[in-house]
């Protein structure tokens, strides 16, 4: 068996892939010879994102409008890719909203739930909806986007810290329950990732302290500790997942990697 990073003749659909990490993996996927769809609630973003794809690869792409939260809508979305090409491959969870933060224990039960549902168990419900379609005995590939908040103790982020956590169980459960069908469950942990969302933050925090943005973004950093002494960029986090979606990881699963520039001090 020869290993390799190239997925022609392969289809992936990626959540969420309208922007940000999901759109920079959907690029990384198409650029290496699959057949992407990116699936998201808002058309516009969609149709920028699926002629944006379509520049670095061969064109097949498509965009499916559809909402995670709703069980139908999902398992329709996962047909029609299938249908499309004839085959599903690759499947990636990046749709998740931004999440609350507060200290954990001031969280409204109601602010934990919801993000719970939007997240976890979206991720679930695709997951779910996937695992009959998906290529089973050796292309088969479900990857879910966590957080760093899972693996690293941050003021204020407990509510993203027990969701990512949970979607890192999820993983590890997803991936006992599918290896006897041949299909590899894995996770990644981005750490702090200069998407648009983080460029307009930093821009808002710059304007209001009188400072520029790559003042917060240093200051960011070493509060944080981040041992590379800088942010990630997307298509940094895209490489972890072209590498998790190829022949390269055919012997993982069950694991959840954590790209962060050494962000994470944990010994283990």
């Amino acid at each position: 068996m020869t290993l390799g990073i190239r997925l022609d003749g392969r289809t992936a659909l990626v959540t969420g892939g309208g922007s940000g990490l999901g759109l920079a993996m959907a690029e990384a996927l198409h650029a290496q010879g699959a057949a992407v769809a990116v699936l998201g609630r808002t058309k516009a973003k969609l149709d920028a994102a699926e002629r944006q794809i379509a520049a670095v690869g061969d064109g097949r792409v498509r965009s499916v409008v559809a909402d995670v939260n709703e069980d139908d809508a999902v398992a329709d979305a996962l047909r029609q890719v299938q249908e499309w090409q004839g085959r599903l491959d690759i499947v990636i969870n990046c749709a998740a909203p931004l999440l609350a933060v507060s200290p954990l224990a001031e969280a409204d039960e109601a602010v934990v739930s919801e993000a719970l549902n939007a997240k976890t168990v979206g991720y679930h419900r695709v997951a779910r909806a996937a695992l009959p379609l998906i290529e089973k005995g050796g292309t088969g590939r479900i990857i879910n986007v966590a957080g760093m908040a899972a693996h690293v103790l941050v003021p204020n982020i407990g509510v993203a810290a027990v969701v990512n956590g949970a979607v890192v169980a999820l993983t590890s459960y997803l991936a006992a329950e599918a290896a006897p069908h041949g299909v590899l469950v894995n996770g990644i942990s981005p750490g702090m990732t200069l998407t648009q969302v983080w460029h307009d933050r930093h821009a808002a925090t710059a304007k209001a302290k009188n400072i520029t943005p790559e003042q917060v973004r240093d200051g960011m950093v070493e509060n944080l500790g981040i041992r590379l002494g800088r942010w990630g960029r997307p298509e940094e986090i895209a490489a972890a997942a072209l590498f998790l979606a190829s022949d390269l990881s055919s012997y993982v699963t069950g694991q959840t990697l954590q790209v962060d520039g050494g962000l994470g001090k944990s010994v283990i």
